[in-house]
Formats: structure tokens, C-alpha cells, sequence
């Protein structure tokens, strides 16, 4: 049994001072008051992103293998990420047939699933994505997508304006959690997929039809609904203003995101950094340079959210949107004893997975 001793943790729901966390077998096995541990910063659970791309030079969608997906466990355990879902871009059939058997023989730690990003966008709306990989879809793909992706929990960005009732309900029906993004679909019809059951949208602002007088579009179809949206508070992304007012009508309905990329030239995709952003060939934002650790710090200091709620965005919030609360996301007894050690500037002092300290 191991024990960590801190004078302030955060278990996701309410401070604790004084507190001992006894661990046995990876899983917080008490909580019990006891002085004279850690008294800098504080603990709470570790970081949840459900939308990274790779990571140390590693790439997911130009390399479809284990490396690649413990390279970005590797980078952004570092700032306080441990768990993920690793993010393939909008790719062709066979490198998202790859990404699925890799995701399912990765054996490190901290993967929670895939994220398929497309590929059945709106291609007006595909950003940094190649327009050569937006792919329509058809009741033949979609069941073998269907049967692919069978055991692996995988989370699914699509344009709900490209499929015909039946093809949403093929997907619907399906365990594929499923997220409204790269999509130019009206208010109304991305109201009629939110209300049919497609409760979650991705990176809000970037690549989706706006808000606007007399047209709502996405952007308004989640602000008048309890969608889950992500949001990456880079600062380049979206301003700070217009998540500071994102997080007033969402409340508890947004949640973090990095959307980080990697330099990698070995695919289709590369991306290049300057300064604090990345960028295609052509200019266009290209996923993030930004880390869960800096979110939260934004969240905290740029935008004004209370310390607790920013952390509940890059933890609680997450865990409930992929329904593995019951697991991660916050400390508790026979959860996973996988913490963060935030200093009082919110730095990444430690991280800990399963109870084995990562730094």
C-alpha cells in the first residue's frame, strides 16, 4: 500500500485539507485526515483530453501505431494529462482501419479511445483537413466502420447535414459516441440531431456554422441546449471574451480540449509551429500547441473562471462525457489513483498514474 499526504486536495467536487490517500492496487483505496504532508500547490485528479493528436514527433494520422500513441501519452503526461483519446484526422479507409488496431493493442498507459475526426465532414467546413479525405457516408461503410470499432470505445466528429435519416441512425444506434463538428449545419438541423440524441459537439467556434442575427447555426444551437461541447482555450482559437461568455451559457456543459498537434513530416499531414500556433501550407490553424496544464492556467487567468471549475472542465467534465466517471476524473475510494500536483501558479510539479509517480 502506498499513502500521499497533502494539506489541500481538490477530489473534483469539494477542498479537502489534511487529507491522506492510502493506494492499493492503482485504485484510491481511503481518504482519511492526517497532517504533515505537502503543503505547496495542492493534488487533484489528473487531466482528461479527448482530443490530441500525437505527440514527441509522433503524429497519429501520418503513423497508425502503438509508438505513436505512447509518444503522446509520453509528451503530455509531462503537463498533467493521463488520460486521452488519441485523435486521427480526416483519413482515408485504411489508415482508419490502422488507427483502430493500433488503439486496440496499445498496451501503455493511459488511453481511453479514438477519436475519429471525420472522415464525413461538411468539406466547406474542413479546416486544416484534407479535402481529399472527406468522405460521404453510405450504409455499407458505416457498418463496417460499425463492426471495425466493435470493443474499442471511439468517438466520432461528423456533419450530421451530409447523411441521409437512416445513415444517422445506423450511427445512432451503434456504440460510436457521436460529436457534431466540421459542419455547416443550420440551427435547426443541428437542433434536430442534439434532440434525436447526438449530445455532444466539437471544439466550439472553429469549423461550424456561426452565430449570427438571423441564423443561428451551430454555435447557437449549443448555447440553447445541454450538448457537451468542447472548447480549446488557447487563445488562438477563440478570444478569452468569447469563452468567458461560452462558459456562462454553457455552465457545466463545456469542457476542455487541446487539440495538439505534433511535428511530423512522415504523412500526409504536416504542420508547421510559429511561435505559439500551427499551421498548414496554406496558412489555415492547424490543431494546437496548447497542453491541459496551459488550459487551465487560461481558463484561471485569461478568462476568469474559478480555480475549481476550471479544473472540473479538464477533469469531472470529460470523464462524464465519455461515461468513464465511475473510473477517472476525480479522486475517490476505488477510483484510479491518478493525480495531478498543481503548485499555487498551477504548474505541473508531479503526476501520478495508478498510484506510480510519472516525473
Amino acid at each position: 500500500m502506498k499513502k500521499l499526504i497533502f494539506k489541500r486536495v481538490f477530489t473534483g467536487t469539494e477542498w479537502l485539507e489534511d487529507q491522506a490517500i492510502s493506494i492499493e492496487n492503482g485504485k484510491v483505496s481511503a481518504l482519511e485526515t492526517e497532517k504533515g504532508g505537502e503543503d505547496t500547490g495542492f493534488l487533484c485528479a489528473g487531466f482528461i483530453d479527448l482530443q490530441v493528436y500525437g505527440g514527441g514527433g509522433k503524429l497519429f494520422s501520418n503513423q497508425q501505431t502503438t509508438e505513436a500513441i505512447q509518444a503522446t501519452f509520453d509528451e503530455h503526461v509531462q503537463t498533467g494529462t493521463t488520460h486521452f483519446q488519441i485523435t486521427l484526422n480526416c483519413s482515408p479507409k485504411e489508415s482508419m482501419w490502422r488507427a483502430i488496431e493500433a488503439s486496440k493493442n496499445y498496451q501503455g498507459f493511459g488511453l481511453i479511445g479514438l477519436h475519429l475526426e471525420g472522415p464525413f465532414f461538411n468539406p466547406i467546413r474542413r479546416g486544416a483537413h484534407q479535402e481529399a479525405f472527406v468522405q460521404k457516408p453510405n450504409p455499407d461503410f458505416l457498418n463496417e466502420l460499425i463492426d471495425q470499432t466493435a470493443s474499442l470505445p471511439t468517438y466520432l466528429t461528423i456533419a450530421p447535414e451530409m447523411f441521409a435519416e437512416q445513415e444517422l441512425m445506423q450511427l445512432m444506434e451503434s456504440p460510436i459516441m457521436l460529436s457534431i463538428g466540421h459542419s455547416e449545419a443550420s440551427f435547426e438541423e443541428a437542433k434536430s440531431a442534439i434532440n434525436a440524441g447526438i449530445t455532444r459537439i466539437t471544439h466550439l467556434f472553429n469549423a461550424m456554422s456561426q452565430w449570427q442575427s438571423r441564423a443561428l447555426g451551430i454555435v447557437g444551437a449549443s448555447f440553447m441546449s445541454d450538448a457537451w461541447t468542447s472548447i480549446i482555450v488557447d487563445g488562438q482559437h477563440c478570444d478569452f471574451d468569447s469563452v468567458r461568455l461560452a462558459k456562462k451559457l454553457k455552465g457545466p456543459k463545456l469542457f476542455l480540449i487541446t487539440d495538439a498537434v505534433t511535428h511530423d513530416e512522415s504523412g500526409p499531414y504536416f504542420f508547421s509551429k510559429k511561435g505559439d500556433r500551427f499551421t498548414n501550407d496554406q496558412g489555415t490553424l492547424s490543431g494546437s500547441a496548447l497542453t491541459m496544464e496551459k488550459a487551465v492556467q487560461n481558463c484561471v487567468n485569461e478568462v476568469g473562471i474559478p480555480l475549481d471549475e476550471a479544473l472540473r472542465m479538464a477533469t469531472v467534465y470529460p470523464a462524464q462525457v465519455v461515461n468513464r466517471y465511475h473510473e477517472i476524473g476525480s479522486i475517490g475510494l476505488g477510483k484510479k489513483a491518478c493525480f495531478v500536483h498543481l503548485s499555487d501558479d498551477l504548474k505541473v510539479q508531479q503526476v501520478w498514474y495508478d498510484g506510480q509517480a510519472m516525473l
